[in-house]
């Protein structure tokens, strides 16, 4: 169902279900309100002491015409950066990139070149956050093959990232039946060969996943998940990682530097993922 336009007089937080649709909706609703523009925060933000709130619903539609207006005025590169913005979670980010998406229908592109404006260097900072992070997730992405022949990857990322590396997975395992699992955030990039990937929320294995540490922690695939292959694979990639080692030469403050330490619990070399 198609919600009505609501013509907003006073300042209020619009709230949407969090996906990017919805907060394309919640910003169409922003584009119609006076200046300042009104924040706009998930559901489940916490609701102020004075906040008057309006939640806007998810209409796909509606969302889809707002992204076609604003692509043919400012061009798909300025609005993958709002995307990437969007997905940063990074405070007051979706507030920010609703004011640069008013700008966006005002003046093109040329809005983002304007970073001397602090929402808008915001808004570049927020969208770098998201975009240096699905870079590394394409990097640390360990897929595993399990016993039925698809391919898992459990994922801990900073950033809403999935929509951003979702492509880069589809192309380069085209052939592959495989989920990219946000632990997180209880979503997954679903892919099945010859087909679009799917974004499929609250998603979990059939089976729990653990350390081997008896702590239950999401991430650490049960060793009977996996194909036979994959565990000598496992056992044969340690095995290297551990014997071309040079003691001597061990420098774990460079290594972390390059793959900070939040990401070895599921790295296969590090013994763990």
């Amino acid at each position: 169902m198609t919600e009505p336009r609501v013509d907003i007089d006073e300042p209020v937080t619009l709230a949407h279900d969090g996906s990017w649709p919805g907060y394309l909706c919640a910003c169409a609703e922003a584009l119609n309100a006076p200046e300042p523009v009104p924040r706009v925060v998930g559901y489940d933000a916490p609701l102020g002491l004075f906040e008057s709130r309006m939640a806007v619903a998810r209409d796909d539609g509606r969302a889809a015409a707002l992204w076609d207006r604003l692509t043919a005025k400012a061009g798909v590169p300025a609005m993958r950066i709002v995307l990437e913005a969007f997905l940063s979670e990074r405070p007051d980010a979706r507030t920010n990139a609703a004011v640069v998406i008013r700008r966006l229908r005002r003046d093109g592109a040329e809005a983002l070149r304007d970073l001397a404006d602090p929402v808008v260097l915001s808004v570049d900072k927020a969208a770098n956050r998201s975009r240096r992070e699905a870079e590394r997730t394409t990097g640390i992405a360990r897929l595993s093959e399990l016993a039925d022949g698809s391919w898992y990857a459990p994922l801990e990322p900073e950033c809403d990232v999935l929509p951003l590396v979702a492509d880069h997975f589809a192309a380069r395992f085209a052939a592959m039946r495989f989920a990219l699992h946000d632990l997180r955030r209880g979503r997954a990039v679903l892919h099945e060969p010859g087909r679009p990937w799917l974004l499929a929320d609250g998603f979990a294995l059939n089976r729990a996943v653990s350390d081997g540490e008896g702590d239950g922690a999401p991430g650490y695939i049960d060793p009977l998940m996996l194909s036979s292959d994959e565990s000598r694979i496992r056992d044969l990639w340690r095995r290297y990682f551990s014997a071309t080692a040079i003691e001597g030469r061990l420098n774990p403050g460079l290594q972390s530097a390059h793959i900070p330490k939040k990401y070895w619990r599921l790295l296969t070399e590090m013994g763990r993922g």
